[in-house]
């Protein structure tokens, strides 16, 4: 009976000793799991950007939430005709009811700051307060003016645009305009990605190098649904992303496609898309040899721009 109840309480020792041992084995193994998950995680968008010394100067943006646009181009009207005719110290031409085409009586000085463009362009030209620079290409000397819609510009749509042609003196002599009608709304708002979202996009892909300075961050539109023949397009909210002043990329607010603008590019291509329309102005129209001689000098081949899709 002794030996009996002596292995029986071993074998309860040794029961007991071994639930003690697995306890403490998933005890550790918890700890270890919850110290692998810490270790691993994946670093913040600002983290990243900050071991590179990637500075984010301002990523402030009034709008969190938008819709797409329907949009398609304007054809002028009679009154929209009076407006463009009424025009001092050019000579303005319509062509097909969509395109304007003038030539100033004399070169035209322009200022070296962005706000006094957006004023000169004011006296110079019908509707101009649906229009806001962008910027002076200096490939092409051509100033590139966008065309807004609620308040924000649609970016490198040449149904929507302004181009001022300079002389070798930096004076406006000539210029295109086209224009968009009504905006549809497409469907409900939407809620914006955040900036710093986009910004880590573009950190993601490459596009950003260590000590780059994310200068500014602003919001438009961009082409979603393109077209040639000048139907309905599609247009999506989209951040422009600003670096060290110089590089811009525009980032789908919604979907998260990138695409780095290319001024001298989209300049060229306008212009190439719009040469067969040049030619329809009348013969008796004394600039217009000179004119497509100098349009066509500003459509230089330049880089491609390239189309990214980041998935999330």
């Amino acid at each position: 009976m002794q030996w009996s109840q002596i292995k029986t309480l071993f074998i309860l020792c040794f029961l007991i000793l071994n639930i003690y041992l697995f306890i403490e084995f998933m005890d550790k193994q918890n700890r270890v799991d919850s110290f692998d998950q810490a270790s691993t995680e994946e670093p913040t968008i600002e983290e990243m950007l900050k071991q590179e010394n990637i500075k984010v100067s301002d990523k402030h943006v009034d709008v969190t939430e938008d819709t797409y646009i329907n949009v398609a181009p304007k054809k002028f009207t009679d009154v929209d005709i009076k407006k463009v005719t009424d025009l001092k110290g050019q000579d303005v031409q319509l062509i097909n009811k969509t395109l304007l085409v003038s030539r100033f009586d004399s070169p035209v000085s322009i200022p070296q700051d962005k706000a006094s463009m957006n004023e000169l362009i004011r006296s110079y030209t019908a509707f101009a307060n649906d229009y806001v620079f962008y910027g002076w290409d200096k490939k092409t000397n051509v100033l590139l003016f966008f065309q807004q819609k609620k308040d924000r510009p649609i970016y490198f749509n040449r149904y929507g645009a302004i181009l001022v042609f300079l002389n070798k003196d930096n004076e406006m002599v000539y210029y295109m305009q086209t224009m968009l009608g009504d905006a549809k709304e497409q469907g409900e708002p939407s809620k914006l990605l955040n900036p710093i979202k986009a910004i880590g996009y573009l950190y993601n892909q490459n596009e950003l190098v260590p000590e780059d300075n994310v200068t500014s961050v602003d919001n438009g539109y961009y082409t979603r649904i393109g077209s040639e023949t000048g139907s309905n397009q599609v247009f999506a909210p989209t951040y422009k992303i600003e670096v060290n002043k110089e590089r811009n990329y525009f980032v789908n607010a919604v979907e998260g496609y990138v695409n780095a603008g290319d001024d001298t590019k989209f300049i060229s291509d306008t212009i190439k898309n719009n040469l067969s329309n040049f030619k329809q102005m009348n013969k008796d129209v004394n600039w217009k040899d000179d004119f497509i001689n100098m349009v066509e000098e500003s459509a230089i081949e330049d880089s491609i721009t390239e189309d990214i899709r980041i998935e999330e």
